[in-house]
């Protein structure tokens, strides 16, 4: 499945039949983990692929701190666009290590991520403005879009995107899902890591691992206070219709 000496949760967004049997373009739009060990093969992999815009939703402290491999040039953009003011699990390390180390706590740790979700999806929608106006200029196409997992931050913004050209929510829900295949070997290696300081791998998993529920969650917000994807888009988020249609037209065929 992986092809990547260095990155463990990469893969295309597209190639998935959307509701009205258009296709969502495949080697146009990729999400990714951290960019940051790349090998030369990675490196050379990525370049074959055109990259022209890498899109980092990380803080600006984590793409100072681990910047990409890969250099801005003359064919290559890299842009830093936090889509929080804290990770998901670094800046919030002692909550994270606490919600590991209890021996309970499963509640606290479900209400913490649901509403970080929340607050990406619907306080954050600036962020997510320039994201999809990036995404919609053709000169900025294939481009990658990642954070430090791959995860959560971009997988609610993958999920977005994927929900605007059409392609059904089922479909939208398993690719969120892949990053536990994809990122299933290094969560082997910080279970047994996590094993010698007593941390169960069942705690371990449900802690890292992507749940449905919580892009469910956000999901069925999004329909009840909006009515659909583009309503969304376009008051919640600001991103007038004509460049709806334009990354319609960007990532249909």
């Amino acid at each position: 499945m992986n092809q990547f000496d260095k990155l463990y949760n990469f893969r295309d967004i597209g190639g998935y039949r959307t509701k009205d049997g258009s296709y969502m373009k495949s080697g146009v739009l990729f999400r990714s983990d951290q960019l940051s060990k790349l090998s030369e093969s990675d490196i050379e992999k990525l370049k074959q692929l055109g990259i022209k815009l890498i899109c980092d939703l990380r803080t600006q402290k984590e793409h100072q701190s681990k910047p990409a491999k890969m250099r801005t040039n003359d064919t290559l953009k890299i842009v830093n666009i936090p889509i929080q003011q804290y990770e998901t699990q670094d800046a919030n390390r002692m909550k994270l290590l606490s919600f590991l180390f209890r021996k309970s706590g499963e509640e606290q740790f479900d209400h913490f991520i649901r509403d970080y979700y929340r607050r990406i999806t619907f306080e954050r929608t600036s962020q997510v403005n320039e994201i999809l106006s990036l995404v919609a200029e053709k000169k900025n196409l294939p481009a990658i879009i990642h954070c430090t997992a791959g995860k959560d931050r971009t997988g609610i913004i993958s999920a977005i995107i994927q929900l605007l050209v059409g392609v059904p929510y089922e479909k939208v829900q398993e690719d969120y899902l892949l990053t536990n295949q994809y990122y299933g070997p290094r969560l082997s290696q910080f279970i047994k890591v996590m094993r010698w300081v007593k941390v169960s791998a069942e705690r371990t998993k449900y802690i890292l691992e992507a749940k449905p529920e919580y892009l469910d969650e956000v999901y069925n917000d999004m329909l009840r206070q909006y009515g659909s994807i583009e309503t969304y888009l376009s008051e919640a988020c600001q991103i007038d219709r004509c460049m709806i249609d334009r990354l319609k037209n960007q990532l249909l065929e």
